[in-house]
């Protein structure tokens, strides 16, 4: 969940293997995990979580993410993203490149 609103939908085994929304990737890049090299920095998640008597239109995380375009102003909702996987992001499953 993100600002109130599910983003992402799965099992656990299949969230963790193949995370598609860029804000649970920043989740699971920001806590330590077991088998990460050691030294290797956690990756914060850019920005503040926007109050939630300010929310942009369309998708709440679109200010933080690295992947938002203009399609991101628009209305977004859970869909199919796999068998059993959903996720409200026009670009799921895109890695970011810039942040």
């Amino acid at each position: 969940m993100y600002a109130g609103a599910i983003v992402e939908q799965a099992g656990a085994s299949e969230l963790f293997a193949r995370p598609s929304h860029p804000y649970t990737r920043g989740l699971l890049h920001s806590i330590p995990m077991p088998g990460r090299p050691e030294g290797e920095r956690l990756v914060p998640i850019p920005g503040t979580v926007p109050p939630l008597h300010a929310m942009p239109e369309g998708c709440a995380f679109a200010p933080r993410c690295g992947l938002a375009d203009e399609a991101c102003r628009k209305p977004v909702s859970l869909s199919d993203f796999a068998p059993n996987h959903r996720v409200a992001c026009f670009h799921a499953g895109r890695e970011v490149t810039h942040v």
